[in-house]
């Protein structure tokens, strides 16, 4: 797989993106604590046929640790920029977990850039089991530091069988991403996931909206994503089965078989 990576030069921050294929523009946008590495398995079927840029928000991965607060109109504008730099006037959106509910965001203010929106294990709001774990989450982070952080958020995205069967894959990401992490960064966004609550503005998004969640998910549960396809205008609704919040990371070929023809019926809706 080819690819070009780019930062692109924002004010105070440097934003990282790698790019590949050709086609109408697809924006892979990741969830808290994750980078451009989580679409891994998906890249390379899509850039068959579309133009793929996978992007690092800010505080992640390659791209700038920025002192905070965070949020998601924040990392909203930084791809508004990032669309603007590159000339890219429409596109269809990924968006995992997190990375969905900033393309909400996004919609909110610019749905004239997007033919579709695909959100895959996101929410669009804290109901109290969901508050109590990125809580967790964040006490962890702060008490015992960011291996332990990782370790705790295994459980809650991967399904038993599949962590039994990557055991090693695992402890490698751990290393390398925990000489990469900014632990002040991955808190301001801990804590801007803590503020989401888009419940009230969802019915005025009317966008081509898939969304997909896995039946095993214990981080952000179907009801997630049904809330969300039941309020947008356009939503459609997949469970898929036997995989949990990475279902992404976990069957990636079955993800795409999803999103691929969906894509295309969303842009005949769109033109």
């Amino acid at each position: 797989m080819l690819f070009t990576m780019n930062f692109l030069k924002l004010e105070n921050c440097d934003l990282y993106y790698q790019e590949t294929g050709s086609g109408d523009p697809v924006v892979l946008v990741h969830g808290m604590g994750s980078d451009h590495t989580a679409w891994g398995g998906l890249v390379p079927l899509l850039q068959t046929n579309y133009r793929v840029l996978a992007v690092d928000l800010r505080g992640h991965g390659y791209s700038c640790k920025t002192p905070g607060p965070y949020s998601l109109d924040l990392f909203a504008t930084d791809l508004l920029k990032l669309l603007e730099s590159l000339d890219i006037g429409k596109a269809h959106f990924l968006g995992h977990s997190m990375g969905g509910a900033v393309l909400l965001e996004l919609a909110l203010h610019h749905p004239e850039k997007m033919y579709s929106l695909t959100f895959i294990s996101s929410f669009a709001r804290l109901d109290p089991p969901l508050e109590k774990k990125l809580n967790t989450l964040l006490k962890i982070l702060s008490e015992q530091g960011y291996e332990a952080f990782f370790d705790a958020c295994l459980p809650l995205t991967y399904t038993p069988e599949f962590l039994e069967k990557n055991q090693e894959s695992f402890s490698l990401i751990k290393a390398t991403t925990s000489q990469m992490v900014s632990l002040t960064s991955l808190t301001d966004t801990l804590q801007a996931c803590l503020q989401i609550e888009l419940k009230d503005d969802l019915s005025e998004i009317d966008v081509p909206s898939l969304i997909i969640a896995g039946s095993e998910d214990t981080f952000t549960p179907p009801h997630h994503g049904i809330f969300i396809s039941n309020n947008l205008k356009q939503g459609k609704m997949v469970i898929m089965e036997g995989v949990g919040h990475n279902l992404l990371v976990e069957q990636p070929e079955k993800t795409h078989s999803l999103i691929k023809d969906y894509l295309k019926l969303s842009r005949f809706k769109t033109d």
